[in-house]
């Protein structure tokens, strides 16, 4: 009988596979080998694949007919469009949020920030990007509606290897930037400050934008 208090291989092969996905252990458009794979994380082939095909359905990897399976290599049009779909869900989400956070959820966004400057301080780009990206999401989280933190789910993922992207170059600059712009968006929060907290948001998110080299 399954223990459902532990995961399994299939779940324990797709969170490590999708984790070194989304921080660009695999370089964007490197071809996906089952095998290679299954030896690298010391796991049978059956529950690799698996994983993959979950992988595949998510759009993190593409199945190419006649040619194999490949890491997504987002092109500077895919970005650009999931920065415009993200800018307008979270200008309403942090509005949404100011309706609805307590101090409980104030000091869960002022936790996170604290976090992200301790990785900083210790170099850990990898844990700085997973609290960028944990931030965006407890603001969605605070405002209760399902439908808002579903869309902003759908495009996390890519806006996290976007994120990944960015920081490959001048990475302690950038992530020092992003946890001010952080500041701003919870300072603006805390003062229910609608205006401004959109404002921060949009800060924030066009860097990566700039950041990237992309023309609006």
């Amino acid at each position: 009988m399954e223990n459902k208090n532990h995961p399994s291989l299939k779940e324990s092969a797709y969170n490590l596979i999708r984790d070194k996905l989304l921080n660009l252990e695999f370089a964007p458009g490197t071809r996906i080998r089952e095998d290679f794979i299954a030896e690298e994380i010391s796991m049978s082939r059956t529950p690799v694949r698996e994983a993959i095909n979950q992988l595949v359905s998510e759009g993190l990897i593409k199945s190419i007919p006649r040619k194999g399976l490949f890491f997504i290599e987002l092109t500077p049009e895919e970005i650009n469009e999931l920065i415009d779909v993200r800018g307008a869900l979270e200008a309403l989400s942090v509005s949404k949020c100011i309706d609805s956070i307590d101090g409980e959820g104030l000091e869960s966004l002022e936790r996170i920030i604290r976090i992200a400057e301790k990785s900083l301080a210790k170099e850990d780009y990898k844990a700085c990007n997973e609290l960028d990206s944990q931030f965006h999401q407890e603001i969605v989280r605070l405002t209760g509606n399902q439908k808002l933190i579903r869309y902003l789910g759908e495009i996390e993922d890519f806006m996290h290897i976007a994120r990944a992207m960015e920081k490959m170059t001048d990475a302690r600059q950038k992530v020092e930037r992003s946890i001010e712009q952080h500041w701003n968006i919870f300072d603006s929060i805390k003062a229910r400050d609608k205006v401004k907290a959109i404002e921060a948001v949009a800060q924030n998110i066009e860097q990566l934008r700039l950041h990237l080299g992309l023309e609006t």
